[in-house]
């Protein structure tokens, strides 16, 4: 296995080229000198040929099929709790946490890719914003292809949209939460119809609000040698709140037997709030610094239009050509007040335009060989600008109100081959090569990076102990990267909030904060094993171990330096390629009925389903001091366990009852050799109750993190500063009518 950073002066996209057709004549030529027949069970990747079957494949009899482990959730998975985002619903699957705004696989939050209908997420995208009822399923994979992306250190979330349905559906939703002062109601309107057999729509809507609330504490520490350290605590109220609507519009035409045409749009636009008010401000000892009340507000936009054209030869050949155009834009006011009076203002703006086409020929080789080739063409752009002034004065003269703007362009080849060995081995082999280049500017001064070259193989096989496939053995071996965001190659400064006096320092958790234009990507190679059950029924069982070793890692580090924008030296925190890393863990997961998974506790008649899952991880960041030398927000354990219980007897119609709850203990980061993080430990318990009133109308009610636990942090550098937050939310309550006409 090779793996390639480096500039492009050798690269030529002939070579790759030359290589991947070398490749397919050879793969061809193999696949007709084997003799071996085909197994049974069809992949769910592979390209097949034309099977009918009495009902559609469940999500689990998909996942036993694919060759890559692959974890696969429906719309019943998806909307099960009523939940009013897919991030709501994502905490709950297994092996997936909340990483700051993002979902995290095994605590890799900054390493896990988020895809929307196989592409890239927009910049920014918040899952809060996206809501179940416009989605069909989500695929969970740890372990990367070649036709997807490379970069996915962690894994990928591929959240795939609603598609026009085979006949007509109409269905409303409304629903009304409450967590704080005031409730918050939302939308969902579908109407799907085909049209003279060959033309199909989709018009999915939904309008969403939310209004939460958190307690907040922090108490800062920041030490002096001439005078007594500078403590204080601050305590104030937090109010989110905010609204917005989704639209993703879909056109499905059947050209022929073989040749499709499907147009997908997708728009998401709101408006956010956030204040930031102080109800008690205590002074310890010294003289320490508060943050300021703060009242915030923006709009957002992301809009996305998308065309995939298919072509099926002879039910052995495939081709599919993608193209799509998207448009991100954010604008935001943020003021700053001390004493009741105004004292910042800051307003600022960002639009990401970008263009990808793709495509990709299939081929079935022998009845046992699908051979994919293809090709990602990727231009984005980020320009944003803003200005910041303080007392009416601009606060950095030279670069307020000045654009600055960062490109990415991503050229990719791939070529990968889905093999059907024997009847129980199955085995797939890629290869994916990408030269990303980046070019960015700021107050007039223009930086190209060397571009770099990443070329990343990736192999897995699957072997079943039986051949109706009950007992599986996987494993996986990948390269993968991270390619730094645009927002980290940025040369503009931005000064600390709580230190806007330019002619005197800072402390180090107060930092300014600029971006690296000389970052690198970072590098991985992993390892994945994984035993599976499946039981009748549509259970299943796993347990997995991982690793992988990324260099090249990206960390931010915090030093006192003499800038250009100040009269004295000042902490500034700046990404950097570190060092190296490793982590490795086990994965272990159930679910199905429990009857069948602890048949010696409950009997098979039971109407009680069960999901369980628990984790164990590990971290070592080379060039920082152990213990706790982990990479960041990755937990050392986390566990979730979810019932579904079906109630009969009560109405003419059975009622469904469940819940969930998942769990994180406290840990402890080293970031750097000074700078360390402390969290303690986290819990969210989650209600439902289904109750259908009628064939078509349903009420659910939703009790979300229930008796809540408080949130805290504790950031510490050397022996010189400290903070310590603390916040706690409140529980958030729904009730949902839906209606299926």
């Amino acid at each position: 296995m090779q793996f390639q950073s480096q500039p492009a002066r050798g690269f030529d996209v002939r070579i790759l080229v030359t290589a991947v057709s070398a490749a397919l004549v050879c793969t061809s030529a193999f696949a007709q000198a084997n003799n071996e027949t085909p197994a049974e069970t069809p992949n769910a990747q592979r390209l097949e040929r034309v099977e009918l079957s009495a009902r559609p494949q469940t999500t689990v009899e998909l996942r036993r099929q694919s060759t890559a482990a692959k974890q696969i959730f429906d719309e019943e998975d998806i909307q099960k709790f009523g939940d009013v985002s897919v991030g709501d619903v994502l905490k709950r699957l297994p092996g997936v946490s909340l990483s700051g705004s993002g979902p995290a696989l095994r605590g890799l939050g900054s390493y896990t890719r988020v895809l929307l209908n196989g592409e890239p997420a927009p910049p920014n995208f918040d899952l809060n914003n996206l809501n179940p009822s416009q989605v069909k399923r989500i695929e969970v994979a740890r372990a990367a292809t070649a036709d997807q992306t490379a970069e996915a250190i962690g894994g990928t979330i591929n959240i795939i949209l609603k598609e026009p349905p085979r006949s007509r559906t109409l269905e409303a939703q409304t629903r009304v939460s409450y967590q704080y002062d005031n409730p918050a109601v939302g939308l969902n309107l579908t109407w799907g119809e085909r049209i003279q057999g060959s033309t199909a729509f989709n018009l999915p809507f939904s309008y969403f609000e939310w209004n939460n609330f958190n307690a907040s504490r922090v108490t800062t520490t920041v030490s002096n040698p001439n005078a007594p350290a500078a403590i204080g605590t601050r305590v104030s109220e937090q109010h989110p709140y905010g609204r917005g609507y989704n639209f993703s519009p879909s056109l499905n035409w059947k050209i022929s037997d073989t040749r499709s045409l499907n147009t997908q749009a997708f728009i998401n636009q709101g408006r956010w709030h956030w204040s930031d008010i102080a109800t008690d401000r205590r002074v310890i000892s010294g003289q320490p610094v508060f943050a300021d009340d703060s009242v915030n507000f923006g709009n957002w936009l992301n809009a996305r239009l998308g065309t995939t054209y298919a072509d099926n030869f002879d039910g052995d050949q495939r081709l599919e050509l993608k193209a799509s155009v998207q448009y991100n834009a954010n604008d935001f006011t943020a003021r700053a007040f001390r004493n009741g009076a105004e004292r910042r203002l800051t307003l600022g703006e960002n639009k990401n335009p970008s263009l990808t086409q793709s495509g990709q020929y299939s081929r079935l080789i022998a009845d046992s060989h699908t051979v994919t080739a293809g090709w990602t063409f990727e231009w984005r752009d980020w320009i944003g600008r803003s200005r910041t002034t303080e007392l009416g004065v601009p606060l950095l003269p030279v670069f307020e109100g000045q654009d600055v703007e960062a490109r990415v362009a991503r050229y990719a080849l791939f070529i990968q081959d889905e093999w059907e060995i024997s009847k129980r081995l199955s085995g797939y082999a890629g290869i994916r090569g990408e030269r990303i280049e980046t070019k960015s500017k700021a107050v007039g001064q223009s930086l190209n990076a060397e571009p770099a070259n990443v070329v990343t193989p990736m192999f897995h096989l699957k072997y079943k102990l039986d051949e109706k496939g009950e007992h599986l053995f996987r494993s996986s071996l990948t390269s993968t990267f991270k390619a730094p965001e645009p927002t980290q190659l940025l040369a503009r400064p931005q000064v600390s909030s709580l230190y806007t006096d330019l002619s005197k320092p800072n402390d180090p958790l107060s930092s300014d904060r600029i971006g690296n234009p000389l970052l690198k990507p970072e590098l991985a190679t992993g390892f994945d094993l994984a035993y599976e059950r499946y039981f009748p029924g549509g259970g299943v069982a796993s347990a997995t171990v991982f690793y992988r070793h990324v260099k090249d890692l990206i960390r931010n580090r915090t030093a006192l330096e003499t800038v250009s924008w100040a009269t004295v030296p000042r902490y500034v925190s700046q990404p950097v390629n570190f060092d190296s890393a490793n982590t490795f863990g086990l994965e272990l997961e159930a679910r199905g009925r429990a009857g069948t998974l602890l048949p010696f506790a409950f009997s098979a008649k039971t109407p009680l389903d069960v999901r369980a899952s628990l984790n164990f991880y590990e971290s070592r960041v080379k060039g920082v001091p152990r213990p706790d030398n982990r990479l960041d927000r990755q937990q050392p354990w986390s566990g979730t366990l979810g019932i579904d219980y079906i109630l009969s007897g009560v109405i003419a119609a059975p009622i469904r009852l469940g819940g969930s709850v998942s769990f994180t203990p406290g840990y402890r980061t080293q970031q750097t050799t000074e700078q360390a993080i402390e969290f303690v430990r986290s819990r969210s318990i989650d209600l439902y109750a289904n109750v259908p009133l009628s064939p078509t109308v349903s009420v659910r009610l939703i009790a979300n993190n229930v008796a809540p636990l408080a949130s805290e942090n504790t950031t510490a550098f050397a022996n010189q500063s400290t903070t310590n937050a603390v916040s706690k939310p409140r529980t958030w309550y729904g009730i949902v009518l839906s209606i299926k006409g």
